[in-house]
């Protein structure tokens, strides 16, 4: 039997020029986690990273932790399939004519009447847009859809299995989103919406664990984060 951990990674630079880029809460949670590893004497036999720079980067501060403490840890093996969706970059593309629609002429008059409140309101805009796009209802042209993200997720996962060997303990490095993905495709979750949602919930530097034998792929623990005290728990 093989166990498989899927690491999101550490906050990221939510509302600045370059959101793919670790903040610098991120590299301290990052810090607290290779820490953590370490301490608990984690060995990996491979290393999956997203493309991502916020992926790649989680992953390499966790690797100067591991040589810091002259342990060894796989190099990456860059799998596409563990990039996040597009959400952000599809809302901001077309919240240009969202705006125009109730809903939308609702809740960003709600950020205006309230500066303070900005950034909440604009999670749950983002919350609402994410509901109807996973469901097809707002088509983005340009964008990778909601239905080829979990496509692409598919695969990864895929991959990922069909180069894991018996007995194996490795990891990967991704986000959020493809999380939730990977634990739908667990749990047997069809529903779109609730696989949206769960991204909501999972939280920076958290590990989701998975037991992998003769084709089964079995959840064992969800979104954990024994590393993080709680005035280091962030959610972007």
């Amino acid at each position: 039997m093989s166990k498989i951990y899927f690491f999101r990674h550490a906050q990221a630079s939510f509302g600045a020029d370059n959101y793919d880029a670790l903040s610098e809460k991120g590299i301290e949670q990052t810090v607290l986690l290779g820490k953590y590893l370490v301490d608990k004497k984690f060995k990996f036999d491979k290393i999956f990273v997203g493309p991502l720079e916020r992926q790649k980067h989680t992953y390499e501060i966790v690797k100067e932790i591991f040589n810091k403490n002259n342990l060894s840890i796989p190099d990456p093996i860059i799998v596409d399939g563990l990039r996040e969706h597009v959400g952000h970059t599809a809302l901001d593309k077309i919240l240009p004519q969202l705006k125009e629609t109730a809903p939308f002429k609702e809740m960003i008059a709600k950020m205006q009447a309230n500066p303070k409140r900005a950034r909440a309101n604009r999670l749950l805009m983002f919350q609402y847009f994410m509901n109807e796009w996973v469901e097809g209802k707002i088509e983005v042209e340009g964008v990778v859809s909601w239905k080829d993200f979990r496509k692409n997720v598919k695969e990864g996962l895929q991959y990922i299995l069909d180069s894991t060997g018996s007995g194996e303990q490795n990891t990967a490095f991704t986000s959020g989103g493809t999380i939730s993905s990977i634990t739908a495709e667990s749990l047997k979750i069809m529903d779109e919406k609730t696989v949206a949602a769960l991204n909501f919930s999972i939280r920076n530097t958290s590990y989701s664990s998975f037991f992998y034998s003769k084709g089964r792929f079995n959840l064992l623990g969800l979104n954990e984060i024994p590393h993080l005290p709680e005035e280091m728990v962030t959610f972007v």
